[in-house]
């Protein structure tokens, strides 16, 4: 639009502007009251929580979130054993970059290897098990009563049910982060120090002891 366009344009709007407070209303006029999201929410969380609604949702809510951790999803890939087998692991760690404080100090020098077996002993016995198989669970469960070195680790089934029946701390290896560290195959498998490596058994429920 040229200039004198844009002139001629508000020369006459102008007085239709000008006129707008004079022009009468067409019908009745009310001021604008609307609702905020906030107070929208609260209404309706009142009238839940008046009918009984709410409470049943909430009751919902801890019932699914007890399920999700009662029956955490089972290790992917993991067999049942069948036969004997054992092999050493060798926990030395090679750190490819150096390791250092937030102030910049040198812990591990790049290139470093280290074993976790030089500086602390290991002295736990991982046991790994399927906690829906009802013989791998009483195998387990008898290696608990003899010893209380043993820490019972599921890859699949309730450790919240386990915990409360034997009254002790049953752990699950969540994300198979443990399995996958010691590439565990098959359960049950036994994981224990020898000298300065990892011994892994693999050892039928039958056997188990």
């Amino acid at each position: 639009m040229r200039f004198f366009d844009v002139i001629l344009a508000l020369v006459i709007l102008a007085p239709m502007a000008s006129q707008a407070d004079t022009l009468p209303a067409i019908g009745p006029t009310y001021p604008v009251a609307e609702q905020s999201a906030l107070t929208m929410i609260a209404n309706s969380l009142k009238a839940k929580q008046k009918s009984g609604e709410l409470l049943k949702l909430e009751k919902e809510a801890v019932r699914r979130s007890l399920n999700s951790v009662r029956n955490m999803p089972p290790v992917s890939g993991i067999a049942v054993v069948t036969q004997r087998a054992r092999r050493l692991i060798d926990p030395t760690v090679h750190y490819s970059q150096a390791v250092t404080t937030d102030e910049g100090l040198i812990v591990v020098p790049a290139g470093a290897r280290i074993n976790p077996l030089d500086i602390m002993t290991f002295n736990k016995t991982l046991v790994f098990f399927d906690g829906r198989d009802k013989a791998q669970v009483a195998a387990v469960h008898k290696m608990l009563l003899k010893s209380g070195r043993v820490k019972p680790i599921l890859v699949a089934g309730s450790w919240l049910d386990l915990s409360k029946a034997w009254q002790q701390q049953v752990f699950f290896d969540q994300r198979g982060t443990l399995s996958r560290r010691f590439d565990i195959r098959a359960v049950p498998s036994v994981l224990r120090q020898e000298g300065r490596m990892l011994l892994l058994e693999e050892i039928p429920a039958k056997d188990l002891s």
